[in-house]
């Protein structure tokens, strides 16, 4: 089930690290827009970096609200058959 593992078996291993460290800057700056809704990032407001649901690449910097819920109605669709699960 998608969500199991450790952070590496999910996706968040070096090079996830790698790519959240090469936009926190921006971020911080209040330079970028969430990848899902398309507003601004505060520079203040928690964020996570936001991959694609198949978690084949990254999208971007997401409000950290935005980006689990994504996830959280990906798992959901999941569990009810909507969608097929992906290798993490």
């Amino acid at each position: 089930m998608p969500g199991t593992g450790s952070r590496q078996d999910r996706g968040y291993g070096p090079a996830h690290e790698k790519q959240r460290k090469a936009w926190a800057p921006r971020v911080r700056r209040g330079e970028v827009d969430c990848a899902r809704c398309k507003l601004r990032i505060g520079p203040h407001e928690q964020w996570d970096l936001g991959h694609t649901d198949d978690r084949t690449a990254w999208s971007g910097p997401e409000h950290v609200g935005c980006n689990r819920r994504a996830g959280a109605a990906n798992s959901h669709a999941v569990r009810k058959g909507l969608k097929h699960s992906r290798a993490w």
